[in-house]
């Protein structure tokens, strides 16, 4: 038999995980598929994909499935709008393949004007079918970060992971005819150019203003493909499909956005505090769960950091024994350190933009923890609170006599008549005012003023 306390707790977890499971199972069946453009013989079909994100598993699969796409409707061309810091090496894999065995050629332009392809994606750049930029922008600084952002880049692991990615950028290089000599310098010395500079050293092949400006140059020109063979763009007339996000791809963002991960977190174990120590309350239970259950979803997109989770874990802890402990505040001082290394520790990205800040960690972390300790205080003074209610309230109540104790008899107290009988065994007159100073069964014990007392 489970107790009412834990019985709340089991229910609220429940609601929480029917809430997931049911917005898990919605975004699973929700179509990912842009409409469908099929392309005739006198329009052709460009698909427009603004890539403007890090380069992470949500964003892989969608730029992914835009290749997808247009393969199936058999499109004239796929056009990506580049606008990214970086990313995961192992997402960026998954692209540069997708791309090579494309059927659709695939156009990368660095766009608009102020936009940047850095790190993984020059890499990205470099592998499409043509590579373009936008006047005003940038690209380069490919070289391989620690995720742990500790490694200067001379560790034994560091030189194979950066020698590894020079060799693939020299082989897209070559294999598109580029300058292999700048893209490998661009890995190992992590050298960047403007728009003009990397058309002059032989990176990229055109500069256009705008998406217009870039299809008027690619209409008639013939590119080489990554097998060798050879197409002539058609891009005059063309009808401009543009990829929408679905509501799927929409929420895996979101939930990929390490600043969101976080505030589920930390939102998730207040919560779920808050529940434990006032049980019953069921909302912030589900809501706990439910928050939970989103950032355990969010770690198969995101790498987090075993580490930063533990040094969580004892922060809590750490507020916890506070309460319990006499300690002048050194504890909760522990508590924090923990929260605020923890969470700056939390994601192993490759790019700030993939780590959290010491101005988002900072505040949330002085917010959990002062929440954890009023939450504490709360419910530490409401246990030692003096009973009012039931059997025990009536301790220390003032009664008074209704039947003559001789010792015993009847007294009122607390609204009600109950049977009594004096501790000392003196008696007490009707309208004697009497405290009960214990139980015994059904039956009060009660002291009465020694002027009022009246010995048998």
């Amino acid at each position: 038999m489970i107790p009412q306390d834990g019985a709340s707790i089991v229910l609220a977890m429940r609601a929480g995980s029917i809430l997931f499971l049911a917005g898990l199972g919605v975004l699973l069946g929700a179509p990912t598929d842009s409409p469908s453009a099929a392309p005739t013989a006198e329009e052709p079909v460009v698909r427009f994909v603004a890539f403007e994100d890090t380069v992470n598993r949500v964003s892989a699969g969608r730029l992914i499935a835009e290749i997808d796409a247009a393969d199936r409707n058999g499109e004239a061309l796929i056009l990506v709008r580049l606008d990214t810091p970086g990313g995961y090496v192992s997402n960026l894999e998954e692209i540069v393949k997708r791309i090579f065995s494309s059927r659709t050629p695939v156009v990368m332009w660095v766009g608009p004007s102020g936009a940047k392809a850095m790190s993984a994606g020059f890499i990205m750049l470099i592998a499409g079918d043509v590579a373009a930029m936008a006047p005003g922008t940038s690209t380069g600084a490919a070289s391989p970060v620690s995720v742990t952002g500790g490694d200067d880049g001379a560790s034994t692991p560091m030189k194979k992971a950066s020698e590894a990615m020079a060799a693939s950028a020299r082989a897209y290089a070559e294999q598109r005819k580029r300058n292999p000599e700048a893209c490998e310098l661009a890995v190992l010395e992590a050298k960047a150019w403007s728009d003009t500079e990397a058309l002059g050293k032989g990176i990229i092949e055109l500069i256009a203003r705008d998406r217009d400006d870039l299809l008027r140059q690619l209409d008639g020109r013939t590119i080489r493909r990554f097998d060798g063979s050879t197409a002539t763009l058609r891009t005059s007339g063309a009808r401009i499909v543009t990829a929408e996000s679905s509501l799927r791809q929409g929420v895996l963002g979101w939930l990929a956005d390490p600043t969101i991960a976080y505030f589920l977190l930390m939102a998730g174990l207040a919560a779920l505090y808050l529940e434990f120590n006032h049980p019953g309350l069921i909302v912030p239970g589900a809501v706990g769960v439910l928050c939970l259950l989103l950032f355990a979803f969010s770690v198969s997109l995101l790498p987090i950091s075993a580490v930063g989770i533990a040094l969580i874990l004892i922060a809590i802890v750490l507020f916890v024994l506070e309460i319990k402990i006499t300690s002048y505040g050194l504890l909760t001082l522990g508590g924090l350190a923990c929260l605020v290394i923890g969470s700056l520790m939390l994601y192993e990205g490759p790019t700030p933009d993939m780590r959290l800040s010491l101005g988002v960690v900072l505040p949330t972390s002085l917010v959990v923890a002062g929440s954890c300790a009023l939450a504490l205080r709360l419910s530490l003074q409401a246990h030692r609170a003096r009973v009012v209610t039931g059997v025990e309230g009536l301790l220390g109540e003032i009664g008074e006599v209704t039947v003559d104790l001789a010792p015993a008899g009847k007294i009122f107290v607390h609204g009600e008549t109950w049977d009594a009988i004096t501790e000392s065994g003196v008696s007490a007159l009707k309208g004697t005012r009497v405290r009960v100073v214990r139980l015994d069964g059904r039956r009060l014990i009660v002291e009465i003023p020694p002027q009022d007392a009246r010995h048998p």
